[in-house]
């Protein structure tokens, strides 16, 4: 098998970072998250991107640079030979059609893994403020924001597994087996 890149998407606070780095140091594969790497080439996101359209439209412009640096990252790394793990949203279909574009381009493996959890108001609240607490950069500052994500994703039509990240260290050892699992399958 040639280079692969394992694509882990998801809505935010699903696991998607605690996911890659787990399966960056199972594996060795080199991680990118895109809130992390690639959005830092974008201007800052605002406290509250979603308080109006104009700050909406911005925020779209943002993370349209974002991705479009992580799929140049994609590209670059399987010209190479480079395999590597991404973690990103994929809210809209464009977004995984650009990556499947830059998969094809660098000669690699595309395989997607689903993040989800049981997302009840209080895991939702909890979640938010433990990435908050941590510093996360970027990505979901409140249960609103999560719930507007949530509403507009248009869902992955790309072939993926799904895997729970609920249950905490355990519930992470058991989704990391399960997507090494797909991913050498």
């Amino acid at each position: 098998m040639g280079p692969r890149v394992i694509a882990i998407a998801g809505l935010p606070t699903t696991g998607k970072t605690t996911l890659g780095k787990a399966l960056a140091q199972a594996t060795g594969l080199h991680f990118v998250d895109i809130d992390e790497g690639p959005a830092s080439c974008a201007p800052p996101q605002e406290e509250n991107p979603l308080r109006s359209d104009e700050a909406r439209a911005r925020e779209r412009a943002r993370m349209t640079v974002a991705y479009d640096t992580l799929h140049a990252a994609v590209e670059a790394n399987l010209v190479q030979g480079f395999s590597l793990i991404i973690a990103a949203t994929y809210s809209r279909h464009s977004s995984q059609d650009f990556l499947q574009a830059a998969v094809a381009r660098g000669g690699g493996v595309l395989k997607i893994i689903w993040c989800q959890y049981h997302d009840t108001s209080e895991e939702i609240e909890r979640r938010v403020a433990d990435r908050l607490a941590h510093g996360a950069v970027g990505g979901c500052r409140s249960t609103s924001h999560y719930l507007d994500d949530k509403g507009r994703h248009e869902g992955i039509t790309l072939p993926h597994t799904v895997v729970l990240m609920d249950g905490g260290e355990k519930g992470t050892q058991k989704a990391v087996e399960q997507a090494l699992a797909y991913i050498h399958s």
